[in-house]
């Protein structure tokens, strides 16, 4: 778990997809970056892994502030999901690519439909595309989520037992 200490007054299971997102954002967007520049430019100009490093800064920093926002606020306030706050991350990579002229990708309608800014198709469809630390967490922390909003509304008697 973190050992950030504005973050420990967040729910543990909370806590712990915030570090496994936070380890593995840098890893996930520059490789997305580098797969998409070089399928579409055969090679990367000089200079491009040092722009990566700062794509993957900018947006560690952005998915950072918003998970942090996110997780933070009671599970039954929160109006967003820890998915949509990385696939609305991607900007920084998305003018990056545009710079160097790589073309848009092809994506499927669901894509398209649900990711209109994203036409790289840089953005997580699942946690998995993170790893599977981030798949795990991910997952337990939706389980814990549901069962925390259950329980509540079962302790208001608006659910039954």
């Amino acid at each position: 778990m973190t050992t950030n200490p504005a973050h420990q007054h967040i729910e543990p299971y909370s806590l712990t997809l915030l570090d496994a997102v936070i380890a593995q954002t840098p890893r996930w967007i520059g490789e997305r970056v580098r797969q998409v520049a070089l399928a579409s430019l055969g090679t990367t100009p000089d200079g491009f892994d040092e722009v990566v490093t700062i794509v993957e800064m900018q947006t560690l920093e952005e998915v950072t502030a918003g998970l942090v926002r996110l997780l933070e606020t009671d599970v039954d306030a929160q109006s967003s999901n820890p998915l949509h706050i990385l696939r609305s991350c991607t900007h920084f990579a998305t003018e990056t690519l545009r710079r160097l002229g790589v073309a848009p990708v092809t994506r499927d309608e669901y894509e398209t439909r649900s990711m209109p800014n994203d036409v790289y198709a840089l953005g997580p469809l699942t946690w998995r595309d993170l790893g599977d630390d981030v798949h795990d967490a991910g997952i337990t922390w939706g389980a814990w989520k549901a069962a925390t909003h259950l329980s509540r509304r079962r302790a208001e008697g608006k659910l039954d037992s």
